[in-house]
């Protein structure tokens, strides 16, 4: 099993290696649960995908980042046998990939002559000592295949073959890209069929792989039903379609089809490909799944499926990472915001703002709260002995407090309080809350200048076993 690094350490080691690559940068998160994304990228997608290797590993798979075929299924090969994907041009290879590429052993160029051409193999033959191949079709599904067929033995007569095949279409890039870290995870190759039919190199490397099960990624959009069914003459097993609404479900869907828990859990932007490439291989060799995010959020279906894998993982060895620049994953993002319905106004967290005075001790956190997963968490630690109060100054600039006031799900302690709303001491706003019983709070604040939130818990313990025990979120509290 490949040992994850601690958060902190992962931290330190994109510090150092990125003081080789000029230009990189590091968007880092705080504590040692990390709330947050660690943020790793460059200047752009080359040295971001020479970034992405973590360390330079024996097997390097060069491909074309100019387009996005051949690395879709490179990624689900490198991530199982510890390989690295680094991004190219076709006619020169980017300075921070040469770096990274000379302490290879192996070095696969994946595509033809079109997405890298021989004068970045020349380089290769000249400036390292690595083993050369270069693995190519006439188109993607072709070099697809022929990867596949390079890197998974020919089972033996009468012996079983791969376990699973992963099928994707190759007409567009996110559902093999999440399908990428899959397979890996799986041990399986990953084909890229048209959409509607399979092409005959797929149908050749099908039928000499013949795998016990096949996982179609993607709706019936993507690959068609008549394709799925085609699919069940090549195995014995079950044809199954992992599918969601949108990219991103898709690859949530994926996550808990193939990974039970993850002490490291990858994003990369669900707008670009560029960024995924590299990291599907490196969420491969962590074994981990890579989901995908919107530049300013990530979806409530991530969040809670982030917090699925990694429940059971002890804090230090839990590790959150993001591939891809402000440009691709921004500050917002990184926070994990929750993605608001189309013309939501804009929000304005509590953690973004002056906090002023009060008597509770809170702090930004994060919550599940009656199966939602609020990111952007104000916590209260409550006492039996007084209410508590936090207040923040608003200055007269917005027109609505929002919160999602309750219990975090699986506090088994009976905590119950009472919630109010002031605004400049005048009463807003009051409910109860108790576990399971979040009260949804949409609070008038026009003109108001300072806004305090006040929690009264009787029946708080004094001295709780859990620390947790004591504490109410206001989720995702929030004006606009």
């Amino acid at each position: 099993m490949i040992r994850k690094p601690r958060a902190a350490a992962l931290r330190a080691a994109a510090v150092l290696a990125l003081a080789g690559l000029v230009g990189g940068a590091v968007a880092t998160s705080a504590g040692a649960s990390p709330i947050s994304f660690a943020g790793s990228f460059g200047t752009d997608r080359y040295m971001t995908s020479a970034f992405a290797d973590g360390d330079p590993t024996a097997t390097a798979y060069l491909v074309s980042g100019e387009s996005f075929p051949d690395g879709l299924a490179a990624g689900a090969v490198a991530g199982q046998t510890a390989g690295n994907v680094y991004l190219t041009q076709r006619n020169v290879i980017p300075a921070s990939v040469r770096e990274r590429l000379v302490y290879a052993t192996k070095i696969v160029v994946v595509g033809g002559e079109n997405a890298v051409g021989p004068d970045v193999v020349t380089w290769l033959q000249q400036n390292t000592r690595a083993s050369l191949s270069r693995v190519s079709g006439p188109d993607r599904y072709d070099t697809a295949a022929a990867l596949s067929a390079s890197s998974f033995a020919t089972p033996a007569a009468g012996s079983a073959g791969v376990a699973n095949v992963l099928v994707a279409t190759g007409s567009d890039w996110p559902d093999a890209l999440s399908g990428s870290a899959a397979a890996a995870q799986a041990k399986s190759p990953l084909l890229l069929v048209p959409g509607t039919s399979i092409p005959a190199s797929v149908v050749a490397e099908l039928q000499r792989l013949k795998p016990a099960a096949i996982t179609v990624v993607g709706g019936s959009g993507r690959v068609s039903d008549g394709v799925l069914q085609q699919l069940k003459s090549f195995t014995p097993g079950p044809v199954t379609r992992v599918a969601g609404g949108d990219r991103y479900d898709t690859a949530v869907k994926l996550s808990a089809s193939f990974f039970p828990t993850a002490e490291h859990v990858i994003v990369s932007s669900g707008d670009t490909f560029a960024d995924a490439l590299a990291a599907g291989a490196r969420a491969g060799r962590a074994e981990g799944p890579l989901l995908l995010v919107g530049r300013t959020c990530v979806t409530e279906g991530t969040n809670l499926e982030i917090e699925r894998l990694q429940r059971n993982v002890p804090e230090d060895d839990a590790v959150l990472e993001s591939f891809g620049g402000p440009d691709r994953i921004d500050a917002e993002a990184l926070k994990r915001t929750n993605c608001q319905p189309a013309g939501t106004a804009a929000k304005t967290y509590l953690d973004s703002l002056p906090y002023v005075e009060g008597s509770a001790r809170t702090r930004g956190d994060h919550a599940t709260i009656g199966g939602h997963f609020f990111p952007r968490s104000t916590a209260f630690d409550t006492d039996p002995r007084n209410s508590d109060y936090a207040s923040w100054t608003l200055g007269g600039k917005y027109g609505r407090f929002t919160a999602t006031v309750g219990v975090a799900d699986g506090n088994a302690s009976g905590l119950a309080s009472t919630i109010q709303v002031f605004g400049d001491e005048k009463l807003l706003a009051t409910a109860p809350v108790t576990a399971g019983q979040p009260a949804n709070l949409s609070v008038d604040v026009r003109g108001v200048t300072r806004l305090k939130l006040v929690t009264t818990t009787p029946n708080a313990a004094k001295a709780p076993v859990d620390p947790a025990a004591n504490l109410l979120y206001f989720g995702d509290g929030a004006v606009s």
